[in-house]
């Protein structure tokens, strides 16, 4: 876990920065961030001592998950593959006919003043907000904004002149955002560009080649190529986010109608990243 954050840093950066007011952040953290190592951290530590209530509370958590009103199956297959539930059967009747109630996760939120270090001479630079909770909603036009923040803003101010391996961005669905810098030599340079980044795009001046480009781009990305797998993998999350395809419609429609007014209009993430 320690290697994975610190090859992964960004990541591990992003999920912790966007824990301090997202819910789904905060659990991702828990389950498979700083928090989730820092609890396998503590069991290591302290085994001899802890290796029966971890034994117990492990039962119990089989318990609640391993039910028949749990299951749950995804399945990618040709037509003849989904004859697989005679073979379910066995491995069905093993599990437990309790009903347990929904539980709330009672997750505590709020801004940290803490700082991770490792022995390295570079760093994970993240900047996370929510624009949702700002009053502003989720459009395919964002999508543009990301393809035209990672190649135009961020590729040259953090990447080209700051010396970083790399840099992302991202805007969900929820309204979770980031900008993060992979491999960064910088932080306070890094940051002063986060900062001015609504001052870009509200002053952009891109022609209609350089929209067309920056439109072509987004589609790309949304109709890359996928094998079976990966198809089952997209149908999987989107049914469990509730996306449907009337979404994705309007979301494909919204990038292509993306233009500079509607793109500068989107300078008010500066409201955003504040975190």
């Amino acid at each position: 876990l320690q290697m994975q954050i610190q090859s992964a840093g960004h990541g591990a950066a992003a999920t912790r920065a966007l824990a301090y007011f997202s819910k789904n952040s905060a659990f991702s953290d828990y389950t498979d961030g700083i928090g989730f190592y820092r609890f396998i951290k503590d069991i290591e530590e302290h085994y001899d001592e802890k290796k029966d209530e971890v034994r117990e509370q492990m039962k119990k958590a089989a318990a609640k998950i391993f039910t028949k009103r749990g299951l749950f199956i995804d399945l990618t297959a040709s037509e003849e593959g989904y004859s697989v539930e005679k073979y379910l059967s066995s491995f069905v009747s093993k599990l437990s006919d309790e009903v347990y109630e929904k539980q709330s996760l009672n997750l505590v939120l709020g801004k940290k003043n803490e700082g991770f270090k490792m022995a390295s001479q570079i760093q994970y630079v993240a900047r996370c907000g929510n624009f949702v909770e700002k009053g502003l909603e989720y459009t395919g036009h964002l999508r543009v904004l990301k393809n035209v923040m990672s190649y135009e803003y961020l590729w040259n101010q953090v990447r080209v002149l700051g010396g970083a391996y790399g840099c992302m961005n991202a805007f969900k669905r929820q309204g979770d955002a980031y900008f993060v810098s992979y491999r960064d030599p910088n932080l306070e340079k890094t940051n002063e560009v986060y900062e001015k980044a609504a001052g870009f795009i509200a002053n952009a001046d891109f022609d209609y080649r350089a929209m067309t480009k920056f439109i072509i781009g987004t589609v790309s990305d949304l109709d890359t190529p996928l094998n079976p797998s990966a198809v089952g993998a997209r149908s999987f999350a989107a049914y469990m986010q509730g996306i449907t395809e009337e979404m994705i419609q309007k979301e494909r429609d919204e990038v292509l109608s993306t233009d500079l007014e509607k793109l500068r209009s989107m300078s008010k993430i500066r409201r955003v990243f504040r975190t």
